[in-house]
């Protein structure tokens, strides 16, 4: 009977396991945040006035646009916990996604805007601060 119950526990803790790994709780916490930097960033690249930083060191546009795409690739990181990759490989699927997505709100920009233009320095600069964060992320500096 001892067996029984022990097989019966481990069964039970088994299945807890898988459910909170590839179940909701997996899904909630990261998503929500990383789609709506999407949506703040897609805004804030494609307004014609977007509000300005005043502090010294953060008024540096490419500061801006490194730290902003940092902030998206972490999210990106977090949330893509639920793709059934290893560690390593969703942090460079986080940094891919941001760097195309910072590519093609570069291009919207010079295209869908008449204010804005299209900066490479502006690419460059989103993959530098995705770059960082792949990094630390993936080697745990």
């Amino acid at each position: 009977m001892d067996v029984l119950d022990g097989d019966i526990r481990t069964t039970r803790i088994t299945q807890e396991v898988l459910l909170q790994k590839t179940g909701v709780s997996r899904f909630l916490p990261w998503w929500p945040p990383f789609l709506s930097w999407l949506v703040v960033l897609a805004w804030l690249s494609l307004t014609p006035s977007p509000p300005s930083v005043d502090a010294y060191f953060f008024s540096w546009d490419k500061l801006q646009h490194a730290l902003a795409y940092g902030i998206l690739t972490f999210l990106a990181g977090m949330a893509f916990d639920i793709l059934p990759v290893k560690r390593t490989r969703r942090w460079v699927w986080a940094f891919i996604f941001t760097t195309l997505f910072g590519g093609l709100l570069e291009v919207a920009q010079g295209l869908l805007t008449e204010v804005r233009v299209a900066e490479i320095g502006d690419i460059l600069a989103n993959a530098a601060g995705s770059a960082v964060v792949l990094l630390l992320m993936r080697y745990r500096v």
